[in-house]
């Protein structure tokens, strides 16, 4: 059975000494990642995610970020990345490197430990069920594996993050339905955790970039100042 393994980036020892003893507590297995290929080299199938702690380099941290999404072993690992205070206005640049998530920093433990706990909630509510749910979704000639987070189509196929994968789930669960970023942020993301509408907009527009590349076509449209539409018809099929 694979470790439930995660990763921090930082070059602040004490707060990985902290983190790592925090994270094994609650269950998982830490490794420290001092650069992109400590990443790459590990059991990539058995990482939960990748903490990046900014600290006073959020320029490295950025990088580090680009690195993980630019190689497909590691493109699509939830990246958690934790920023000082002073310097929330890097948040944007961190979502465009590929992040999933930022705290800013000082963050209750538990915060983290319940969004990667909801990383893992599916796969665990998937044990412990006695009447296991259908894997695979579809509409129009779209397949949503909800196991590996796969969405297939005649011509390709892609790997999404799983709050891509939620957003795209509940877009296509309501085709031709526009779905404001409040309905969103309700679906894919934890209710403890504060998400803004840029935020919504840097995924979609991540997620669209993704199909598109897979299925050669558009499937979420943008309604001016109301939301998102997700456009599966017969005549995809």
């Amino acid at each position: 059975m694979p470790t439930n393994l995660v990763f921090i980036h930082t070059s602040d020892p004490d707060f990985y000494i902290l983190m790592s003893h925090i994270l094994a507590v609650a269950g998982f297995r830490v490794l420290l990642a001092e650069d992109f290929d400590a990443v790459v080299a590990s059991d990539v199938p058995a990482v939960v995610a990748v903490l990046v702690d900014t600290g006073d380099n959020i320029d490295g941290g950025t990088r580090f970020c680009i690195a993980l999404k630019a190689n497909p072993a590691t493109a699509k690992l939830p990246l958690l990345a934790l920023i000082p205070g002073r310097d929330e206005h890097s948040y944007l640049g961190l979502l465009k490197a590929g992040i999933d998530e930022a705290f800013v920093r000082p963050v209750s433990p538990e915060r983290i430990l319940s969004y990667l706990r909801a990383i893992l909630g599916t796969a665990k509510g998937a044990t412990m069920s006695s009447t296991p749910t259908r894997p695979v979704l579809r509409f129009g000639d779209l397949e949503l594996d909800e196991q590996t987070r796969l969405v297939r189509c005649k011509s390709g196929c892609a790997e999404l993050s799983p709050i891509e994968f939620r957003l795209l789930k509940r877009l296509l669960e309501a085709p031709g339905r526009v779905l404001s970023r409040a309905d969103l942020i309700e679906t894919a993301w934890p209710s403890n955790h504060h998400v803004n509408a840029r935020t919504v907009d840097v995924h979609i527009a991540n997620l669209r970039r993704t199909l598109a590349q897979a299925t050669g076509r558009t499937i979420i449209r943008t309604i001016r100042s109301n939301g998102y539409v997700a456009d599966v018809t017969d005549d995809d099929q």
